[in-house]
C-alpha cells in the first residue's frame, strides 16, 4: 500500500525489501530515477511537477542499505538487475532511466541489464570511477578506506565509510530542513543555488532524514563506484545523454568526458555556468522530455 508521499515497500526475489516511490503522470512514459549519494527515492519528488508536465511516470527506489531497503554486497550490476525487478513489480515494460550524481553509474548498470527494455539512459552529474578520472589528492581520507576494498577487505571498507561519514551526517541531520539543504551544498558556486526554493529545501531535507536511518547505503555506494566497476560502459549501445555542469565541484566535467569517450551512442551536454545541484535539479523538464521522446519514437 502506498503511503502519503506515494511510496510503498515491495518484496523482490529472495525476500529482499525495496522502498519504491511513484509520481508524475500515472499514464505517462515510465522513467526510473536513480537517486544521488546520500539520498533516496524521495529525491525524485524534486522532479514530480516536471514529470507531470512532460507526461512522464516517474519511479524511484531506495538502493540497498538506504531507508528500509535491504542491504546487499556492493555492486553496480546488481542494482541494474534490481531496476528490472522493480519495473516488473510495477507492471512496466519498456522504460528509460535517469541517474543523478552517485546514481549515475546505476543508471548505466540498468541500461546494460537489458538493452532492449531500457530504451534510453540519462546521466546528470554522474560520478565516474573517480580514482581513474582525475588525479587524486594523496591526503584524501577515502583512499585508505578504498585500499582495504582493493585488498579484498570489503567489510573493512564499508565500516570505514560508515565511520568516516557518521559525525558529519549526524551534525547535518541535527539542522532544520532549510539549513540542512544549505549546509549540504555550502561552498558551491552561487549559480548552484537557483533551485533551492523553500519547498525544495523541505523536500531535500525530508529525503535525507528518511534515507539516512543508517549509513549502510552511503557506504555501499562509495565502495561500489569507488573500486573496480563490475559493468563496462563501452557495452552500452542505447541512446545516452550525459548532462554535466561546467562549474561542478563535486563531480567535475571530466567525469562527463570519461563517459562520453566510452559510451558509443552518447551525447555530452555541458551546462554552462552550472554547478552540481543546478545541473541535477534545474533541468528536469529538459531531461525528462529528452528521455520520454526516445520511447515515443
Amino acid at each position: 500500500m502506498a503511503d502519503e508521499v506515494g511510496s510503498r515497500l515491495i518484496e523482490l526475489a529472495g525476500g529482499r525489501a525495496v522502498e519504491v516511490w511513484e509520481g508524475g503522470d500515472a499514464d505517462g512514459v515510465p522513467v526510473v530515477f536513480h537517486h544521488g549519494t546520500p539520498s533516496g527515492r524521495l529525491q525524485a519528488r524534486l522532479g514530480e511537477d516536471a514529470a507531470r508536465r512532460s507526461g512522464v511516470r516517474l519511479v524511484s527506489f531506495n538502493r540497498p542499505g538506504y531507508g528500509r531497503s535491504t542491504d546487499t554486497p556492493p555492486s553496480l550490476a546488481s542494482v541494474g538487475v534490481d531496476t528490472l525487478a522493480v519495473a516488473d513489480a510495477l507492471g512496466i515494460g519498456e522504460f528509460a532511466v535517469l541517474g543523478a550524481s552517485g546514481g549515475g553509474p546505476y543508471a548505466l548498470a540498468a541500461g546494460l541489464a537489458d538493452q532492449k527494455r531500457v530504451r534510453a539512459v540519462g546521466i546528470a552529474g554522474g560520478v565516474g570511477p573517480w580514482r581513474l578520472v582525475e588525479p587524486t589528492d594523496p591526503l584524501d581520507p577515502d583512499l585508505p578506506i578504498l585500499a582495504l576494498a582493493d585488498a579484498g577487505d570489503i567489510e573493512g571498507a564499508l565500516r570505514g565509510f560508515r565511520a568516516e561519514a557518521g559525525g558529519r551526517y549526524e551534525k547535518l541531520l541535527a539542522l532544520p530542513d532549510p539549513a540542512m539543504a544549505e549546509e549540504f551544498f555550502d561552498g558551491l558556486p552561487e549559480t548552484d543555488a537557483g533551485w533551492l526554493s523553500a519547498e525544495n529545501k523541505r523536500l531535500f531535507g525530508l529525503d535525507l532524514r528518511d534515507t539516512l536511518r543508517t549509513l549502510d547505503g552511503y557506504a555501499r555506494d562509495n565502495v561500489a563506484w569507488g573500486t573496480e566497476w563490475d559493468i563496462d560502459p563501452a557495452r552500452l549501445e542505447v541512446p545516452t545523454w550525459l548532462w554535466f555542469g561546467e562549474l561542478d565541484l563535486m563531480v567535475p566535467p571530466s567525469h562527463g568526458r570519461w563517459y562520453a569517450e566510452r559510451i558509443p551512442n552518447s551525447t555530452l551536454v555541458t551546462r554552462l555556468g552550472m554547478g552540481h545541484g543546478s545541473t541535477l535539479f534545474e533541468f528536469w523538464d529538459d531531461m525528462l522530455t529528452t528521455l520520454r521522446d526516445q520511447l515515443n519514437r
